[in-house]
């Protein structure tokens, strides 16, 4: 019996090198993971901030094409250019007292240097304005 418990007591508790080798292995895999998420979420966000300031032009543009009157050289039938934006004015079909207009506004997406175009519709009546 004497023999059993001097061995417990000379025994070392704690953990083994591989032990501790594995343990880091794996907690630096889950921090590069988790790190790379944020990456990842960041490029997200960018894009949709530039996406949305595109929407946001469009809007704009649109809104004030359409406080113009209705025979404003503004909403005269063709393509109209403005800073970052354009707008086609066409009568709609069916209905020649109707205007529809499409704004399109480009934006470039950040992450991949790609550009893209938000378009917008809208249609005004003549009986409106």
């Amino acid at each position: 019996m004497k023999n059993l418990t001097d061995k417990r007591k000379n025994s070392k508790s704690g953990m083994t090198l591989i032990e501790v080798l594995v343990a880091t292995v794996l907690l630096v895999m889950g921090l590069a993971t988790f790190l790379a998420s944020f990456s990842s979420v960041q490029r997200v966000s960018v894009t949709t901030d530039h996406r949305m300031e595109a929407m946001h032009r469009a809007r704009e543009v649109l809104e004030s094409v359409m406080a113009q009157p209705y025979e404003s050289p503004a909403l005269y039938t063709g393509s109209h250019n403005l800073s970052g934006a354009s707008y086609t004015v066409t009568l709609a079909s069916g209905y020649v007292t109707t205007k529809d207009i499409t704004v399109t506004v480009p934006w470039t997406n950040p992450t991949g240097n790609t550009t893209h175009n938000i378009n917008l519709k809208g249609s005004m009546a003549k009986c409106i304005h």
